[in-house]
């Protein structure tokens, strides 16, 4: 849950290498998350869109697929790196308002994804040709995870909102011991 690698302080649990292998990862999954979401914002509004019945299961069953591969295992694998690298790392998960704020917006489109969208996607396959009854919702749930996305991405940027209430005091900086001549 942190941005470019020499953001985070320098009090980290984390060799400097792994911490920026376990950024790298968290990047990448973050992306094909997003980019997966994306996918099924264009197939839900194309299917929303259509007046053809095939369109509508072809991409009914496009997105399913997508869920299935690429958000699914991007979202928790998001979810776990990003808790990882807070744990490990001075920026903690509730010291700093833009990791927090980062961690609710995961597990709230996990969970808006799972007990929403994905249950309207079954809703409309099982509508076969006739016309999904939460066409609309699904084509507009999709789009709110988007906005949940840029917020995230925007957040892991610019690291705005400064420390929570529950954050440790910022400790000292460390001073080199005196030297002892004699």
């Amino acid at each position: 849950m942190v941005g470019a690698p020499d953001d985070v302080p320098s009090r980290s649990l984390l060799g400097r290498r792994t911490r920026r292998v376990l950024v790298f990862v968290h990047v990448v999954v973050s992306l094909g998350w997003m980019g997966a979401g994306a996918a099924n914002v264009v197939l839900t509004t194309t299917a929303a869109a259509a007046g053809d019945p095939q369109v509508w299961r072809v991409c009914y069953l496009m997105v399913q697929t997508i869920d299935a591969w690429l958000v699914i295992p991007g979202a928790f694998a998001a979810l776990v790196t990003g808790v990882v690298l807070a744990v490990l790392t001075p920026w903690g998960l509730a010291q700093h308002w833009w990791v927090l704020v980062k961690l609710v917006l995961t597990v709230g489109v996990i969970v808006f994804s799972t007990f929403f969208v994905g249950v309207w996607v079954e809703e409309s396959i099982a509508a076969g040709l006739a016309p999904s009854p939460v066409a609309r919702a699904l084509a507009i749930g999709p789009l709110a995870s988007i906005g949940a996305f840029l917020l995230m991405t925007w957040a892991s940027v610019a690291k705005p909102w400064g420390r929570t209430p529950w954050s440790a005091a910022r400790p000292p900086a460390r001073r080199p011991a005196p030297a002892v001549t004699g």
